[in-house]
């Protein structure tokens, strides 16, 4: 593992991919902080006289994935490339150099690609989640908002059917899955979809680095995992399974209605089950041709 980190450490695209997430994330959170100094100032005007709809425009509606702001939906669009940039093409790139077979002399084969998968699925979901988590903070920073429990008892009495508003534009806040945990704090609610993010992030970069066994051009190796990411949605889309689609489900928005927590799970273990399988052919296939 020490080798995967000091070869991330050295490669240029590590800084490139940090720097390019870390950007969009800035960009959300001032956009996203400049909205909601809007829409706060509109429902003071007029619906200051009740309290449960002020307290429900909240500063966390406009962190990374909440936010309807272009940069908020451009992170959740392109992120499967950005987080696999670094590290998806190394098998490849130690293919081209010869350093594969130099390893494979060195080290134990099933324990270098197992470190190597596990390694890839680890740095993609630490890539996902850590810019998020700054921008968690800059969106806070910005509105000088921190404690959200006045929000979170807002939308418990939201939810109960106790909340007295001036209209019904609030009504929308309501959210299908994992509704609970807002009523709880906002951060519970980020956390798990950041998280699950998180995981599909590693998945798609594991899916790329498996097909580098197969593939030999580096640079369809390095947009596979945004392709399997938009191909999905396009299939979902198709077959009109939107709740099933990971570029729906996984947007802390919630998009679309009919989501549940089962297409997340059943999503991920067929993913992760295909990858693996695609990865141990390609180790088979590096053997026999190493042998």
């Amino acid at each position: 593992m020490l080798i995967e980190w000091q070869k991330l450490l050295k490669n240029k695209a590590t800084y490139i991919s940090l720097s390019a997430l870390i950007l969009v994330v800035g960009l959300a959170a001032w956009s996203g902080a400049g909205m909601f100094r809007s829409e706060y100032d509109v429902i003071k005007r007029v619906n200051g006289h009740f309290p449960d709809a002020v307290a429900l425009i909240s500063p966390h509606q406009y962190w990374i994935g909440l936010s309807n702001a272009f940069f908020s939906s451009f992170y959740y669009f392109i992120f499967p490339l950005l987080v696999a940039l670094p590290i998806v093409d190394t098998i490849y790139n130690e293919q081209v150099s010869g350093n594969l077979h130099y390893q494979m002399i060195r080290t134990n084969r099933r324990a270098y690609f197992w470190n190597k998968f596990i390694f890839t699925f680890v740095i993609s979901f630490v890539f996902f989640v850590i810019p998020l988590l700054i921008g968690v903070g800059l969106v806070n920073l910005l509105t000088g908002t921190w404690d959200y429990t006045g929000f979170s008892a807002a939308y418990d009495k939201l939810i109960r059917g106790t909340a007295v508003l001036g209209d019904s534009t609030s009504l929308s806040l309501k959210k299908e899955l994992f509704s609970d945990l807002l009523s709880v704090s906002p951060y519970a609610y980020i956390m798990v979809y950041y998280i699950i993010g998180g995981l599909y992030a590693g998945a798609y970069s594991c899916f790329g680095l498996a097909l580098s066994f197969f593939v030999q051009n580096r640079y369809l190796i390095l947009i596979m995992p945004l392709c399997l990411y938009l191909g999905g949605w396009m299939i979902f889309t198709l077959l009109r399974l939107l709740p099933w689609d990971p570029f729906n489900f996984l947007d802390p928005r919630q998009p679309v209605n009919g989501l549940h927590v089962l297409p997340v799970v059943i999503d991920f273990g067929m993913l992760m089950l295909a990858v693996a399988f695609l990865y141990m052919l390609g180790v088979r296939k590096t053997r026999d041709i190493l042998a």
